[in-house]
């Protein structure tokens, strides 16, 4: 529903490497229960400040349980979760200009 999700710094940052980095497409868009039990569906996480990238494990609707990965985060979340903390960290070079190295 409108207005329900904050518009988070993280959330932004995650999408903008999922585009720019990883070559993925991003779309952002409601999406019903019922789309995370389809096959095309293969992860699922959340972002924010102090989580960073959250994968989820499962969800369940109606007594019909879907588990991604084992419950384990999938490829492509270990990947964004690995870009973010390393350019955070100055492992990776920081093409956004994000980080503000202070000494």
């Amino acid at each position: 529903a409108a207005g329900t999700i904050l518009p988070g710094i993280t959330r932004r940052s995650v999408l903008e490497l999922a585009e720019r980095k990883l070559n993925m497409e991003v779309e952002e868009r409601d999406i019903s229960y019922k789309e995370l039990f389809k096959e095309s569906c293969t992860e699922s996480f959340c972002t924010g400040t102090a989580a960073v990238i959250t994968p989820i494990g499962s969800v369940e609707l109606e007594g019909e349980k879907r588990v991604w990965n084992n419950g384990e985060p999938g490829e492509r979340t270990k990947k964004l979760y690995d870009l973010l903390t390393g350019i955070q960290r100055l492992e990776i070079e920081d093409p956004f200009g994000w980080v503000e190295k202070i000494e």
